[in-house]
């Protein structure tokens, strides 16, 4: 069974947040509030959302400081966010440039009061794409793979080593996982061994991305655990544009494509 994509809303007007959850409870989706941007966080951190619903203008910790957080916190900076607010969008693009230094990246804006359509139609946009989790400890190459599937229907996380990469993937199992195999803290062998081992994510279709040959990684992941590597393919560093495409719809399970 599809697994719910979980969505946090977090507006302080009460009636917006349960016209908002209201509007959702009508779709097959996991639903959590906040009441501020304190709470925003906590509730990130307990369980990383599919996608995050934000108000700006909030009392504690406002949108602005919300999404500075997330994106400077490798575990939540490809997390989707609407931002939900009454300020206009080139203002809102501007203050955030102004204090940062740097874009706002966000998916879209949602004005209030909330359209139901428009609503359900940018959260489908976002929620309802396949999952792709990339996990790649050279930024060159993960800003290379990230661009080409970014220009896909597919929702796109990052991870920088392998601890990341299995905290993220038990927190949110991705449809399809590319991974390393040669990376800090813990490599791409030790990841699929923990992946393998534990129900919740033994079944994450994985492509191996590594300029290590293929027979020669699946020799030693059968000596060191004494079991087929059970990947779905491997792709060679630097990697096509046009084969990595093809590669990652290939593998995603087929009700995802």
């Amino acid at each position: 069974m599809k697994r719910q994509p979980l969505i946090l809303i977090v507006d302080d007007d009460p009636d917006i947040l349960d016209g908002v959850k209201a509007i959702l409870e009508t779709r097959p989706y996991r639903l959590q509030t906040a009441r501020d941007g304190l709470q925003c966080m906590e509730r990130v951190r307990a369980e990383p959302p599919d996608l995050l619903i934000l108000d700006m203008l909030m009392p504690r910790m406002d949108g602005f400081a919300v999404i500075r957080e997330l994106r400077s916190d490798p575990r939540f900076a490809g997390l989707p966010i609407l931002v939900l607010t009454t300020v206009i969008e080139d203002a809102a693009y501007r203050r955030y440039e102004l204090e940062t230094g740097r874009s706002m990246d966000v998916q879209a804006f949602i004005e209030k009061p909330v359209a139901p359509g428009e609503l359900l139609r940018r959260v489908s946009a976002v929620v309802d794409q396949p999952y792709v989790l990339v996990a790649e400890d050279d930024p060159d190459i993960l800003e290379g793979i990230t661009t080409v599937l970014n220009s896909q229907p597919y929702r796109v996380a990052t991870a920088r080593d392998g601890e990341q990469c299995v905290c993220m993937a038990r927190k949110r199992p991705p449809d399809l996982l590319i991974l390393d195999l040669l990376m800090p803290r813990k490599d791409g062998f030790a990841v699929i061994r923990e992946l393998r081992g534990d129900p919740s994510t033994a079944d994450i279709p994985i492509l191996i991305l590594t300029t290590v040959v293929e027979d020669a990684s699946r020799r030693r992941y059968q000596l060191e655990t004494g079991r087929d590597m059970s990947v779905q393919g491997y792709l060679q560093k630097p990697v096509p544009p046009d084969e990595l495409v093809r590669r990652v719809a290939a593998a995603l399970p087929k009700s995802e494509t």
